[in-house]
C-alpha cells in the first residue's frame, strides 16, 4: 500500500489511490446487476463531489448538450442540468463535477480485458 507520510508527526496515511473499489469490467456488470437488474440505465451513481444521485436515464434528455447514456457513471448531471456555476465539494448538488477532470475523486477503478482503466462514480445503495 502506498503511503503519505505528514511533515510534522510522521504519520503515515493512505492515499487516495489505496481507497479505490478495483473491479474487473464484469465485476463492475455483475455487481451492478445484483443491485439493479439488467437494464444498465436505470443502475444509479452517486456523484463522489456533491452526492447527487442519477441514473443513464437521466442524461437522455441531454443529448443534444452531448450527454451520453455512460456519462451517469463519471459526470455529475448539474454539467448538463444548468449547475455550471456549482463547483465541486460545493455541498450543493446537482454540481458541474466530471471524473476526467484535474481532480479525478472517483471512488471505482473499472478495468476491462484489454487492460483499459476508468475512474467512475460509485453505486448508490
Amino acid at each position: 500500500m502506498a503511503e503519505s507520510k505528514t511533515k510534522d508527526s510522521g504519520v503515515k496515511r493512505p492515499t487516495l489511490n489505496d481507497r479505490l473499489k478495483r473491479l474487473t469490467l464484469k465485476e463492475w456488470e455483475e455487481e451492478g446487476t445484483r443491485l439493479f437488474g439488467p437494464e444498465m440505465l436505470k443502475w444509479k451513481f452517486v456523484c463522489p463531489s456533491c452526492g447527487n444521485i442519477q441514473t443513464a436515464e437521466d442524461f437522455r434528455k441531454y443529448k443534444d448538450q452531448g450527454a451520453e447514456p455512460d456519462s451517469a457513471t463519471h459526470k455529475c448531471i448539474g454539467r448538463y442540468s444548468g449547475a455550471g456555476d456549482v463547483v465541486m465539494c460545493s455541498g450543493k448538488s446537482p454540481c458541474n463535477y466530471t471524473g476526467y477532470g484535474l481532480f479525478n475523486i472517483c471512488p471505482v477503478l473499472v478495468t476491462d480485458e484489454n487492460g483499459k482503466e476508468l475512474r467512475c462514480f460509485g453505486f448508490h445503495v
